[in-house]
């Protein structure tokens, strides 16, 4: 059966497909090649999304989908409650030597996504302090305009309010500090990397029996992408 997949409106028959938005015609991509796209009309595109904003290794890439048969043909899924894999135990410690050496003895956690990665890590940060005897602590701090996922407990600790806004009564509400953007800097622009810490610490300190950890992007990615901090 042939499925028309650039309908864009009233005059299409509906899609099987649940798609982001109902308003908007997709093109159907059909091939890629490194950084293009095309679509089944032919139609060229060059890909500036970074996958979902966050990376992106090129399209067509021979050695990404041989290296996917062949561990396929191995082995295709065992759950981690049961076994390990030579696959998952090399790659694991390929990660921490490239992480450097804050990570040296660290321990790596695989996920399907970012949202379940943070979705674990809040769950690890809580199951932490309730087997530590701090069964009060909960909170998670985050930063203003952060975004880290797309699930309840990541949009609790993400500051991004339009995201948020219509899930409110879903999602916990946790302090939000703020973050170096020396656009709209709120302490100058001159000593702020110790104003916004002195801030986190005030927060911590506000909460000091509750809090169980602070999740930060180094380089804010999805709603704040070119507010990098100063050189010095």
């Amino acid at each position: 059966m042939a499925i028309d997949v650039s309908y864009g409106g009233e005059t299409s028959a509906p899609s099987p497909l649940l798609r982001r938005s109902f308003r908007k015609a997709f093109p159907a991509a059909v091939r890629g090649r490194g950084v293009y796209v095309w679509d089944g009309s032919g139609r060229r595109y060059l890909d500036f999304s970074g996958s979902a904003a966050v990376n992106f290794i090129g399209h067509g890439i021979a050695e990404i989908p041989a290296a996917m048969k062949e561990q396929a043909s191995n082995l295709e899924f065992i759950h981690s409650s049961q076994f390990t894999t030579p696959v998952a135990e090399e790659y694991a410690q390929e990660l921490l030597a490239f992480a450097g050496e804050n990570f040296r003895g660290g321990a790596i956690f695989f996920t399907s996504g970012g949202s379940e990665a943070v979705e674990t890590a809040l769950k690890l940060a809580r199951q932490y302090q309730v087997e530590s005897g701090n069964a009060t602590r909960h909170q998670v701090l985050s930063r203003t305009q952060s975004y880290h996922g797309a699930t309840l407990g990541a949009l609790s600790v993400s500051g991004n309010k339009r995201r948020r806004e219509m899930f409110l009564p879903m999602v916990r509400q946790f302090a939000h500090v703020g973050l170096p953007y020396c656009y709209r800097c709120a302490y100058g622009c001159n000593e702020c990397a110790w104003q916004y810490a002195a801030e986190l610490e005030r927060a911590i300190d506000q909460n000091s029996d509750k809090v169980a950890g602070f999740i930060f992007e180094p380089i804010s990615g999805a709603t704040l992408g070119a507010a990098v901090p100063c050189d010095d």
